[in-house]
């Protein structure tokens, strides 16, 4: 019976992610459809495995003798889980280490970063809780002051909604549900909300026009160097895509009633996710009351 209940999320998981597609609603509505789909199919095997576990591999499940064969898969599922967290942490700490090694600047606004020495103009938020920001010499020498508060902008909404540690967590659900179907699909479509979050903070305080002329300017600049550092974790190239440029040009460019409430981009990952979906991870944490 518990192998029965642990084969029954993983088949839920599955079919949950074959039914995914991209929504097409407001840019909120598809960030919060994205953080369902990508979240809980995962949580509810680890849900399942942990039932199981707590169970243990002796008694009766609804009147039938349980074996330990339950126990074993479950065990090897939390180990799987467990392995993507180290990997997920070592990655975290190397990165750490390797910003360390890039000098401090003060940039004209006032505010420090850390200095990449490449003329490929790159920036991003690096770090958990308080993430810090990581600029290249492209920036500081190919992009106008103009073009340069906007990059700061852009780069300030990461760090007001920590994306860098809340990604750091879906890093991990990614490498555990590597064998799902769609993973690398919602993980791309996570990716492009991000940036056109970040990219919607931005639009607030700049035009939108001259922010979707940077994101083409930066794409070409990109393009045109065969090598781009190589910091796992950051994915400099993941900007590169044109159906992704084309997409977040056009959310910079049209009407706002497609973007949904602004708060909605705000809420914490328990919010997004929304109280009645999380419902669905207990589902295997009743079978507990069922065994004996």
């Amino acid at each position: 019976m518990h192998l029965s209940l642990v084969a029954l999320m993983a088949l839920m998981a599955v079919a949950w992610r074959w039914r995914w597609r991209p929504i097409q609603s407001t840019w909120t509505a598809r960030w919060q459809a994205a953080w369902v789909a990508f979240c809980l199919p995962p949580l509810l095997v680890l849900a399942g495995a942990m039932a199981v576990l707590i169970m243990g591999h002796h008694g009766t499940m609804l009147g039938r003798t349980v074996s330990p064969l339950g126990c074993c898969l479950s065990l090897a599922i939390l180990a799987l889980a467990v392995g993507a967290a180290s990997c997920s942490l070592v990655q975290l700490l190397w990165l750490d280490l390797k910003l360390r090694q890039y000098p401090q600047t003060t940039l004209p606004s006032g505010k420090t970063a850390r200095l990449m020495e490449t003329s490929v103009p790159l920036a991003a938020q690096v770090g958990l809780w308080r993430s810090a920001l990581l600029l290249s010499r492209g920036v500081l020498d190919t992009l106008t002051p103009t073009e340069q508060q906007v990059i700061l902008h852009h780069e300030e909404a990461h760090a007001h909604y920590r994306d860098s540690l809340w990604f750091w967590g879906l890093g991990i659900l990614r490498r555990f549900s590597v064998w799902l179907p769609r993973t690398q699909d919602l993980w791309q479509e996570l990716l492009l909300l991000r940036e056109i979050r970040a990219d919607r903070w931005a639009a607030q305080q700049a035009e939108p026009l001259l922010i979707a002329e940077l994101l083409v300017k930066l794409s070409q600049a990109r393009l045109s160097k065969t090598h781009l550092p190589d910091l796992p974790g950051l994915g400099f190239n993941h900007g590169t895509s044109l159906d992704r440029l084309e997409q977040r040009v056009e959310a910079l460019l049209n009407s706002d009633n497609e973007w949904g409430p602004d708060n909605e981009w705000g809420r914490g990952p328990a919010q997004t996710v929304g109280r009645g979906a999380w419902l669905w991870i207990g589902i295997p944490l009743v079978a507990i009351w069922l065994h004996t």
